[in-house]
This record gives C-alpha cells, sequence and structure tokens, in this order.
C-alpha cells in the first residue's frame, strides 16, 4: 500500500524546531505507556497544567510480544494513550494499516476477531486505493475485485466500532476521480483523489470542496471534507500558505508538522488553518511517519545509516533516503513521542486537533512481505 511520505512526500534542534520551549537542561527518558515528561515543560489542556507521566497501572499494551503487527498496535495505542493524557479529545488516524484491525490466531488462520483494544485506541483509518492505483508494471491501474473486497471486510470491521473511513486514489482523468469519488460517498468514506503517480498532496485543488458545509466541525464525525496538504512548498512561507488554506471551506486539513521538511509551521499558524473562509470552525491534523526515518528530516544525525543506529533496517525500495526502523525500539519512540523532545508532544504544543499515523504498514518488511 502507498505512503505519502515515501512518494512526496522533526527535533531540527530537537525543541526549537517544535517550538516546545524546554527549560535548558531539561532532560525526559523513555517509560512505558505514556512517558514522564520534562517536568517543567507540561502541556496545558482546557487552562490547565497536564502531567503527561507514567499511568498509575501498567498500560495493556506494554505486553511483550515478538509479533510485528502487535508491536505496531502497541505503539499506536501508546501515542493515543499519551496524547489523550493532555486532549482527551485528540484525534488518532491511521494511515491504511487495514490489517491491523482484525487480530489472526498464529496457530489457527481461521480463528479471526477484531482487534478491540487497538480499535478503542483510534477514530478513523485512512484506506488507500480502494479503487485504483498508479500503473503497476502490467499497466494496471484498477483496484483487483478480490483485493478491493478483502479491504472493504476489514473497513467494515472498524466501521462496525465506531471508527470513520477516508479513502486515496489514484487518478488519471476527471472520469476516474468521479468513479472513485462516486464509491467512496456511496459507502459513506471521506473521498481524497490524487491526480499524481507520487500522491503529491502540494495544491489546494480549484473550485469548492464536496459536500461543502457552512457548520463548525467540534469532531470527526462532523467531517464531509479533506484537504490534504502534506508538501506545502507552493508557497514561500508557513504564512503564505496558511492565508492560502484560510481562503477554502474545507471542514479539515492535513498538514505537515514543517514547511518545506524545515521550518515547524508554529501554534500561530496551526490556529489560523483552523477556520475556514467562512469563519467556522474546522479541524487541522497534523502528519506523522512512525514507521519510517527520513535522512532528510531534522532528527537524522551526522554518521545514522542502515543498522546505526541499530533501530534503523533497510532503507525502502521506492527511497533510498528513507529507513524502515524497528519501531519498537525505545529510541525510536522517544522520537515519536513520551517526552519534552518528542514529535507528538510538539505537535500537542502547536495545538493540532489530531494527527495521521502514516507507515503504519511498516510490519509488513519484517514479515518478509517487503
Amino acid at each position: 500500500m502507498i505512503s505519502i511520505a515515501s512518494r512526496s512526500l522533526g527535533l531540527l534542534a530537537m525543541a526549537l524546531c517544535l517550538t516546545l520551549a524546554l527549560p535548558d537542561g531539561a532532560q525526559a527518558q523513555q517509560k512505558k505507556g505514556a512517558p514522564k515528561a520534562a517536568p517543567d515543560a507540561g502541556v496545558r489542556a482546557q487552562g490547565q497544567n497536564v502531567d503527561l507521566g507514567q499511568p498509575s497501572a501498567p498500560s495493556p499494551n506494554d505486553e511483550i510480544t515478538t509479533d510485528p503487527r502487535q508491536r505496531m498496535r502497541n505503539l499506536v495505542s501508546d501515542i493515543s494513550a499519551y496524547a489523550r493524557l493532555a486532549n482527551p479529545d485528540f484525534v488518532i488516524i491511521t494511515f491504511d494499516g487495514l490489517d491491523l484491525l482484525e487480530r489472526v490466531d498464529p496457530i489457527d488462520p481461521s480463528k479471526r476477531a477484531a482487534a478491540a483494544t487497538y480499535l478503542k485506541n483510534i477514530d478513523a483509518v485512512i484506506a488507500p486505493e480502494l479503487s485504483f492505483h498508479p500503473p503497476n508494471e502490467r499497466g494496471d491501474i484498477k483496484t483487483e475485485d478480490k483485493v478491493r473486497d478483502e479491504m472493504l471486510r476489514l473497513i467494515d470491521i472498524g466501521k462496525n466500532r465506531g471508527l470513520r473511513v477516508w479513502t486515496v486514489d489514484y487518478a488519471k482523468d476527471a472520469a476516474m476521480a468521479s468513479e472513485a469519488i462516486k464509491f467512496s460517498v456511496g459507502k459513506s468514506y471521506i473521498p481524497l483523489v490524487s491526480t499524481t503517480v507520487d500522491y503529491r498532496f502540494n495544491r489546494i485543488p480549484p473550485g469548492r470542496p464536496l459536500n461543502e458545509n457552512p457548520n463548525a466541525i467540534t469532531g470527526i464525525n462532523h467531517i464531509k471534507n479533506v484537504l490534504m496538504l502534506t508538501d506545502t512548498s507552493a508557497w514561500d512561507t508557513p504564512e503564505e500558505f496558511a492565508l492560502a488554506a484560510a481562503n477554502t471551506n474545507y471542514d479539515a486539513i492535513v498538514v505537515d508538522v514543517f514547511h518545506r521538511g524545515r521550518t515547524p509551521l508554529g501554534a500561530r499558524t496551526v490556529s489560523g488553518l483552523k477556520y475556514k473562509k467562512l469563519g467556522t470552525r474546522r479541524m487541522v491534523f497534523a502528519y506523522v511517519d512512525v514507521g519510517h526515518a527520513d535522512s532528510a528530516r531534522y532528527y537524522w544525525k551526522p554518521g545514522w545509516h542502515e543498522g546505526t543506529p541499530p533501530f534503523i533496517a533497510a532503507p525502502t525500495n521506492s527511497n533510498p533516503d528513507k529507513y524502515t526502523v524497528q519501531y519498537w525500539d525505545p529510541m525510536w519512540r522517544d522520537v515519536i513521542f513520551g517526552n519534552a523532545n518528542s514529535y507528538i508532544y510538539g505537535i500537542l504544543q502547536q495545538g493540532f486537533d489530531g494527527v495521521i499515523l502514516d507507515g503504519v504498514e511498516a510490519f509488513r518488511f519484517f514479515e518478509g512481505e517487503q
């Protein structure tokens, strides 16, 4: 399945890059569950300081396992628990990972059940290429019926337990885009379409949003359309980008945490993105890849390469500058969440309403599928 970052698509000096205002010398260490943040760098919610400390009881996600799928479920669930200590309404959306919605008995594969704990920790899933995908080596574009049927079966597992569903399809022309959108809307999914094979979401589509909605968006269930802009390099500054986005009426916007991969958007820009042209509230989501380390990102240090640090595995087939990571490793988890230098902490500080977790399909690499 696709990964936005691998196709088009951070810790610059950790605290500075995410505008965390970390006190000098403050340190934070990774622990199980939702680790403790630096003592003087708390997140505020509803006017109160929130201690992102370790839960009083062990998290159910702390189970010891070597199963790559369960390890990814644990990571996503622990990110959710950590973020929701600061903001109980913080939204967790996964990009793909449909197979994670279901547990399969390792002894008897015919025994299957919904991954109940995991499902409680996410709010939505983005299903990529449900109708169409970029041309493969055979030139095929349409998703095979058996593949789509299996995707729909897994989607229903989540949908029956309250998950919202978004879709992302490739479309080479208007007719293909219309067909993909029609199918998704017929299923009550929120459709997104890319006209480029590398899924570069780098422009605001012309015209008005599908199902344009004048109402304020106070939760994910109210979203009727989404603007995905994970590459904002078309605008010189975050402020210019924010002004352009403010001139739209999309119910939700998905953006990279960093403008052009370098400059954090900042709390002021994120706040400006939260209002439609009409003036009503919308939701703003940050995009993070939790399954890959990118040498172009700010957290990458001199001397890092495959095997150094140990959590960096092989480069991906599509991008030699991006590496699959051992996402259960404490060092990598420490980059993503759990302390005042982490991605999720910075996202909370900047005021995002939620996060899109890409890279959750990385478990396939450790199952030998990639």
